[in-house]
């Protein structure tokens, strides 16, 4: 199936203004809502002097700027630029498609939110989940694009938060 043609298909059911609403809001929502989550755990780590604070600060930091490197170096076209499709999410950029930094954030915070607590990292994979499809529903990212951000992401929380003590 042609993209076009699959987008079309996938964002029907999300045209609505309310749902076009709904779907600006979460994408915008969650993400600041995994970010001040990240915030208060480096808060919580620092007033308890907890030394995981450095690696809760490196892995993520290393990953995003790795993240930015790779999107940076590739500067893959997004959807409604080789597309004639009408993206729900507003965005205005143009190029830096791949992979996905809001999703790349995402997951590595919810790594680390994981690795300190595992309950909040849940909470944040689920967000996470969110805002990956809200990536692609809102025609901003291609599928390949979100996928890249999240094992892109696992990677480098496995690596940093697992295999290195």
């Amino acid at each position: 199936m042609f993209y076009p043609d699959w987008y079309k298909q996938i964002s029907a059911s999300f045209r609505g203004e309310a749902s076009i609403a709904a779907i600006n809001m979460f994408d915008r929502m969650l993400v600041f809502a995994i970010a001040i989550a990240y915030a208060v755990m480096l808060i919580i780590l620092i007033a308890s002097a907890d030394l995981r604070f450095i690696k809760a600060i490196l892995v993520p930091a290393v990953t995003f700027g790795l993240v930015t490197y790779i999107r940076a170096r590739i500067d893959a076209p997004r959807p409604y630029d080789l597309y004639d499709i009408d993206p729900i999410v507003v965005k205005h950029t143009h190029g830096l498609s791949f992979p996905s930094r809001h999703v790349a954030s995402a997951m590595i915070i919810a790594c680390a939110l994981a690795w300190i607590h595992l309950d909040w990292g849940v909470l944040a994979f689920i967000a996470c989940g969110v805002v990956s499809f809200t990536r692609i529903v809102g025609g901003v990212h291609f599928p390949k694009d979100v996928a890249a951000g999240i094992i892109i992401s696992a990677i480098c929380g496995l690596i940093g938060f697992v295999i290195i003590p």
